[in-house]
């Protein structure tokens, strides 16, 4: 009997193995012919951001000789772009993470006049509260960093001023606001000390 178990139960043990094999090399063979497609899209989503944030641009060159190493640990540098048209610089486009959202991870872009001020911001991806730290992706919230300069503030309760260079946080989400800012400054830190700026 214990003999006939201890069979039953390695013929199991032997068809499920080779179930299990026989769907990882289907799942790796998805994967072979959904990867290329998924980072394609990812590269055609991306470069329309760029364009969305900088239109006048015609091309796009990347800053491959940027070394942005932040003392800040919170943020973190992805990649930085020129914008090109008419074989002359207008801009710059520059993505950053800061790791200090209320959800995690907050990738933001920003496109940087060539006189180092914010020209627009778009959230690439968060997790951040609905009805709260979500609202960070809201035009009205980013649109108050048009013009603005490196070392932009954040101030509660309806109190930022561009005058003053600073934002007004979300009501109830000032973690994510200062989390936003944070990669908006770094962003124009990567432009100013390594892209080229004003060359």
């Amino acid at each position: 009997m214990k003999n006939g178990t201890f069979k039953e139960t390695l013929t199991l043990t032997i068809k499920l193995f080779v179930i299990c094999l026989i769907v990882s090399g289907i799942l790796a063979y998805v994967n072979s012919l959904t990867a290329p497609v998924i980072s394609e899209n990812e590269a055609k989503n991306f470069e329309a951001s760029m364009r969305e944030l900088l239109p006048e641009a015609k091309e796009f060159e990347k800053l491959e000789d940027i070394a942005a190493v932040s003392q800040d640990t919170g943020v973190s540098f992805e990649s930085a772009y020129r914008g090109i048209s008419d074989e002359q610089a207008c801009g710059y486009v520059v993505s950053t993470v800061c790791h200090e959202g209320y959800g995690g991870d907050i990738s933001v872009m920003v496109s940087i006049t060539e006189e180092l001020e914010v020209k627009d911001v778009k959230i690439m991806s968060m997790a951040e509260t609905a009805g709260l730290g979500a609202k960070a992706s809201n035009p009205e919230f980013l649109a108050q960093y048009s013009s603005l300069s490196g070392g932009i503030g954040v101030e509660k309760n309806n109190g930022g001023n561009p005058d003053n260079n600073t934002i007004s946080a979300i009501s109830g989400a000032t973690k994510t606001s200062n989390a936003v800012t944070k990669a908006v400054n770094y962003a124009l830190e990567v432009i100013e000390n390594g892209g080229g700026a004003n060359e």
